[in-house]
């Protein structure tokens, strides 16, 4: 379990707390968040891996939890990862 904190902690700004791992992206508008928000309930959906979301105007937090085992697992370090690669892709 302290492996994957420690994988948490250097994920590039992602905040651990806890038992789980939360970023806030901001963007240009509205719809360019919502339009990532899409883009990571997509890849969630197909890994059956689903975050936390709070949709804040320009700003979305994405928060990562395994909540079936109360703990922060590797699904949530691949999920994080994911969401920075969404992000990056330029598929916004």
């Amino acid at each position: 379990m302290e492996d994957v904190k420690t994988e948490a902690r250097a994920l590039a700004g992602w905040t651990l707390e806890g038992e789980k791992i939360w970023k806030c992206f901001s963007f240009n508008s509205y719809f360019e968040g919502i339009s990532f928000v899409n883009k990571i309930a997509v890849y969630a959906e197909g890994v059956q891996h689903h975050p936390h979301v709070t949709i804040d105007h320009t700003n979305v937090t994405v928060q990562w939890t395994t909540v079936d085992q109360g703990a922060l697992t590797e699904k949530d370090i691949a999920a994080a990862n994911a969401s920075d690669n969404l992000l990056k892709s330029g598929r916004i």
